[in-house]
């Protein structure tokens, strides 16, 4: 796993997911924002086609069955061809993140094996994050106009190439992988999810649906994870650091042929009067407060969350007593996202009480704080696992909560072009941080000062959480 292949990405390819997509549905009804599509996909059941029918208009007599149903609920048959649709997506979704996540506690390991100091190791992390912020400003459009279907079987290629390169110890090569993965975490976190939308919707199926489908690829994402952080300390106690990216690679071969048997191309708008420009995605993110404060808070909680990422398993390796030959960082990374999928509870438990996305933001900013500066407080190896797992439960309170407040306060006419603005300081920040490891002598006290940093971040984004709770209108979602 390249750039978001960390404890704290999951949420951020399941959790955020939820709410791109239910926005996305109420878009649905406005025919200047829906993508193309050709309305086809996986094979539909003859029993089911009067779904379609009210998207594509086969039959007066079929549109009013469509519109019947969509009135009285799914018929069995509809139910089935929704089931089989969740199956299918699921089925992909699951593989992706399957081979994302079985690199993802290894990287550090692996560079570190090859004879590579902390210093060279920032530089290729560094790398990998510009790839994904230059790529990632253009990637969505590119989808849009090539299809999302094709740019999914890239993204098998791009990340199986990126898997490949890690097999050999030369720095330039390492640093050509990098690449690679920017450019396949890009695709991972935009196609996949457009496709699903985009079909959904060309299918004619109920809207309500698309949160069930988020609530399993949460449940799917936490357990793949896992899943993941087991299989690779297993592939590496018996063949090595590079077995678990030899493993992806075939997991991506697989979902390649996968997305070629099953799924349909499908587009979005190429019309240039229905895509918001980058000036007037800047404008709208300072003119307006609420947008200002939700992109703040997503700009200094994820610029410490990736810091983070790059830096937790040096930081535990420089902890450990001298009696501990091997960490498995695998199994660490498994109770890391154990965490995280408790922190969704505790969103879900904290929502059916009453709370709101904004305090529930307010809360999570502080103990992130609290936990993040941990590790710069202590030298002491089970405190900083305690920290790190208190922190990945914050993680899965955020994305939800933040995905939640970008679904209320951003319009949706202008929601991608927004959100790229919002990742571009996003990733200078992190950029910085990475290069300024080359300042720290490589130890704990060199990384302790950034936990320090990262703390600070989060509280500023705190303070920005605050103001938007405080506003007159927190909590109204704009159309």
């Amino acid at each position: 796993m390249d750039d978001s292949s960390s404890p704290a990405a999951a949420a951020a390819a399941a959790s955020a997911l939820s709410i791109r997509i239910d926005t996305a549905a109420a878009a649905s009804s406005n025919p200047t924002t829906n993508a193309a599509s050709n309305g086809k996909g996986l094979p539909l059941h003859e029993d089911g086609i009067a779904l379609m029918a009210a998207h594509d208009g086969v039959d007066g007599d079929r549109k009013g069955l469509g519109a019947a149903a969509a009135t009285a609920g799914p018929s069995a048959a509809a139910r089935r061809e929704i089931l089989a649709f969740k199956k299918n997506y699921l089925l992909v979704y699951s593989l992706v993140m399957f081979s994302d996540w079985l690199q993802g506690a290894y990287l550090y390991p692996l560079y570190k094996a090859y004879g590579y100091d902390l210093n060279e190791i920032a530089v290729l992390f560094v790398v990998g994050f510009l790839a994904s912020a230059v790529f990632g400003t253009v990637i969505g459009a590119i989808a849009d106009n090539v299809g999302r279907r094709k740019m999914s079987l890239a993204f098998c290629v791009i990340y199986a190439l990126s898997c490949w390169t890690k097999l050999f110890s030369n720095y330039q090569m390492l640093l050509l992988g990098r690449v690679f993965g920017g450019i396949g975490t890009s695709l991972l976190f935009s196609v996949f999810e457009a496709w699903m939308v985009s079909e959904h919707r060309s299918r004619g199926f109920p809207s309500e649906e698309l949160g069930d489908i988020f609530a399993w690829s949460t449940f799917a994402n936490g357990l793949v994870a896992i899943l993941a952080g087991v299989v690779a300390n297993s592939l590496v106690d018996f063949f090595g650091l590079t077995a678990p990216f030899i493993f992806a690679t075939a997991v991506l071969i697989l979902t390649f042929f996968v997305i070629s048997g099953s799924w349909a191309e499908n587009y979005g708008s190429t019309d240039p009067r229905n895509q918001a420009s980058l000036k007037e995605g800047v404008l709208l993110v300072w003119r307006d407060k609420h947008i200002l404060c939700v992109g703040i808070m997503q700009v200094l909680f994820e610029s410490a969350m990736y810091a983070m990422v790059f830096l937790w398993s040096p930081t535990l390796d420089n902890v450990k007593p001298a009696s501990i030959e091997k960490l498995p960082f695998g199994l660490i990374f498994s109770a890391l996202m154990v965490s995280i999928m408790g922190g969704s509870y505790v969103f879900r438990m904290l929502l059916q009480r009453g709370w709101t996305e904004e305090r529930i933001a307010v809360v999570t900013f502080g103990a992130a704080a609290g936990a993040i500066v941990v590790p710069f407080l202590f030298r002491d190896l089970f405190m900083c696992i305690l920290a790190f797992c208190l922190f990945e439960a914050c993680c899965g309170l955020y994305f939800p909560a933040i995905g939640t407040l970008r679904g209320k306060y951003i319009p949706e006419a202008t929601r991608s072009t927004v959100m790229n603005v919002v990742r571009f300081p996003e990733n200078v920040i992190v950029v910085g941080i990475l290069l300024k490891v080359n300042d720290s002598d490589g130890g704990h006290e060199g990384d302790a000062v950034y936990y320090l940093i990262c703390c600070v971040l989060i509280l500023l984004g705190m303070w920005a959480s605050v103001a938007l709770g405080s506003g007159p209108s927190a909590g109204v979602r704009r159309s």
